[in-house]
Order: structure tokens, then C-alpha cells, then sequence
């Protein structure tokens, strides 16, 4: 399966399922890995490893740090995607403003500061260089399904604020 996003960073699934439409004499087995070089996991790359779950984190934390930063799939090579990396890294760590890494056009927007942070830990952890120290998918899903939640309630808040503004007032 492969996570794509269209050009408005809206996420697309493509090639789900087609593994089980293929006869098995029509399959061909490849010794290597194919894929876009910039969502491939470093540490199979320098080591010749063996593929695992931990590279399908790393992709989609890489996936997360582009819907964060609005950073396009094209432009993602290993030079863009290390600055990628690294920019993310450093926001985490405190090393520079969130404002540094967020897509200008989510800034200030309905997805309030905190989420957009919790969601750079979460694909922090995801590109960490030791795949033993990447989070399981469930626990990616958990997180980010919790900012979810928070900015669904901050929502909801702002516009309970925005109906109580204008809705006028009996007096007596």
C-alpha cells in the first residue's frame, strides 16, 4: 500500500490490495527494495537489512513531517528530505520556533499549536535513526488520533464562542 497526497496535501491510498490480484506465476520477486529514495529508511539503506515495520514508520513519520510543513512529495530527495528531518529535529528539541516548521497555511488555523507539536513528537519518533526506538503503529495512531480529538474539542469551543458573540440578548 502506498500513501500519496494530491496537490492540496489531501492523503490518497493507491496499489491497496493489489498483491491479492496478481496470479502467483505472475509475480516476480525482487532482491531490492523500490520506492521514492526520500520516505526510505536510512538505516536499510546504509546496511543492506532486511525490510521490516520499523521502515514503514519511518515512511509514514516523513509523511507526517510533509502534511506538517507543507513540503511537497517532488521536492523530496535525500538532500530535502535531511533538511526535512533536521529542521523537525531541532523544533522538537527546542532549538527553533514551531512557526520555523509549520506550513504557513495552517498557522493560527483550527489546528491549535499544541497538536501540531504533539504530531512533530510523534513523526520525531518515527524517523528516529535506531528502528528499535521507533513507536509501533499503534502507538502512532494513538497519538495522532488524540491531537485529533483535542483540535476537534478546540473547534467545537471556538465556534460555541463565535455563536454566543452573536446571538443577541433579551433585556428585561
Amino acid at each position: 500500500m502506498n500513501i500519496l497526497l494530491t496537490h492540496d496535501m489531501k492523503p490518497k491510498l493507491s496499489d491497496f490490495g493489489l498483491f491479492e490480484s496478481l496470479r502467483m506465476e505472475e509475480i516476480r520477486v525482487f532482491p531490492d527494495v523500490r520506492g521514492t529514495i526520500g520516505y526510505m529508511d536510512p538505516e536499510y539503506m546504509m546496511s543492506n537489512a532486511k525490510m521490516s515495520s520499523a521502515g514503514d514508520i519511518y515512511s509514514f513519520g516523513i509523511v507526517i513531517l510533509q502534511l506538517l510543513s507543507g513540503q511537497r512529495v517532488i521536492e523530496l530527495d535525500l538532500d530535502a528530505r535531511n533538511q526535512l528531518t533536521r529542521k523537525a529535529t531541532d523544533v522538537n528539541m527546542g532549538k527553533r520556533p514551531l512557526m520555523d516548521f509549520q506550513d504557513p497555511r495552517i498557522r493560527g488555523s483550527v489546528m491549535i499549536s499544541a497538536d501540531c507539536e504533539s504530531m512533530l513528537q510523534t513523526a520525531v519518533l518515527c524517523i528516529s535513526s535506531a528502528r528499535t526506538a521507533r513507536p509501533t503503529i499503534d502507538f502512532v495512531s494513538e497519538e495522532l488520533d488524540k491531537a485529533w480529538k483535542h483540535t476537534q474539542l478546540q473547534m467545537t469551543a471556538r465556534e460555541d464562542k463565535s455563536l454566543l458573540a452573536t446571538t443577541p440578548t433579551k433585556s428585561l
